[in-house]
């Protein structure tokens, strides 16, 4: 794949920087991406919650808190189900805070 051509950049130089990322699953979105790759490849929710909370463990993270909401594992009620674990404050004040909302789709073939 031409990277140039793809981007319009036929006529101008282009420069690609590739940085590899120490701990990757300290990062929200890397690790929301995980969390939805779990949910489409139909692991448990639960399961997939709280493998990310022992990624995000391994990667010394203070605090976390993960949050899933909609129609949980094909139910037709939608519901809102959250976990957390370590050092996570109720003030935004306290830390610094990165929130990361990430929608995807799911179709449960009943």
């Amino acid at each position: 794949m031409n990277v140039q051509k793809e981007l319009n950049y036929v006529n101008r130089k282009l420069n690609i920087t590739i940085t590899r990322i120490t701990k990757p699953y300290g990062h929200p979105n890397i690790l929301a991406e995980f969390i939805a790759g779990q949910l489409r490849n139909r692991v448990s929710f639960r399961k997939a919650i709280k493998k990310a909370i022992e990624l995000t463990e391994q990667a010394d993270t203070k605090g976390i808190q993960v949050q899933i909401a909609g129609r949980i594992d094909g139910k037709e009620i939608a519901r809102v189900e959250w976990i957390r674990e370590g050092r996570f404050p109720y003030k935004p004040f306290e830390l610094k805070l990165i929130i990361v909302p990430i929608e995807f789709e799911l179709y449960m073939g009943y």
